[in-house]
């Protein structure tokens, strides 16, 4: 009854926000199975946080300035990882002409050799493989000891930067890429900035 409530202020507030003279645009939306996207403030950029591709050449998040990125960590014994790489995997089909860019990054201590098999298990063919074996971009230790950019609080989780590099923020646990929710928070993260 509660979560009913807040949804109904919620829509409230979206829909009569611009009347009521606010100028700023509403929040991101995106609803996953259980959790929302959750905005970071103040946003930050992303530090040249260096991760390794499938032929394991160390590449940077910083290569993708001036595209809008989804950062996604996910691991290969992880179910709800494994149900998610399906959409996500369409999304880069669909968006593959346009500012979107996704970087998947396997958190598995295996790197490549877990994260292949994976791809091939589940006929991931739109997806760039990425692998962050030794904790250098994402963390779930609480102390951080490699100052990782990206804390890893649930499996999987996606991270969204604007063009510019900001992290905006994040939304853990499986979420439907292919949902009219998702379409529409892609859409708001390719808007073109004001």
């Amino acid at each position: 009854m509660r979560f009913l409530r807040c949804l109904i202020v919620s829509v409230i507030f979206t829909i009569t926000a611009p009347a009521i003279g606010g100028t700023e645009t509403s929040p991101l939306s995106l609803i996953g199975e259980s959790s929302q996207f959750v905005e970071l403030d103040p946003k930050r950029i992303a530090r040249n946080t260096r991760f390794y591709d499938r032929r394991n050449q160390q590449t940077s998040i910083t290569t993708y300035r001036g595209k809008v990125v989804l950062v996604n960590f996910w691991a290969s014994w992880c179910l709800p990882c494994m149900a998610e790489m399906p959409s996500l995997d369409q999304l880069a089909y669909d968006h593959s002409n346009d500012d979107l860019v996704i970087i998947p990054v396997s958190i598995d201590e295996d790197g490549l050799l877990a994260a292949i098999p994976f791809y091939r298990r589940l006929g991931l063919e739109n997806l760039d493989l990425f692998v962050d074996p030794n904790g250098e971009t994402a963390y779930s230790n609480r102390d951080n000891p490699k100052n990782a950019e990206f804390a890893l609080y649930g499996l999987p989780i996606t991270y969204a930067l604007d063009r510019d590099g900001r992290i905006l923020g994040y939304v853990t646990g499986l979420v439907d890429w292919q949902s009219d929710n998702a379409a529409d928070f892609i859409d708001r993260l390719l808007e073109p900035a004001k």
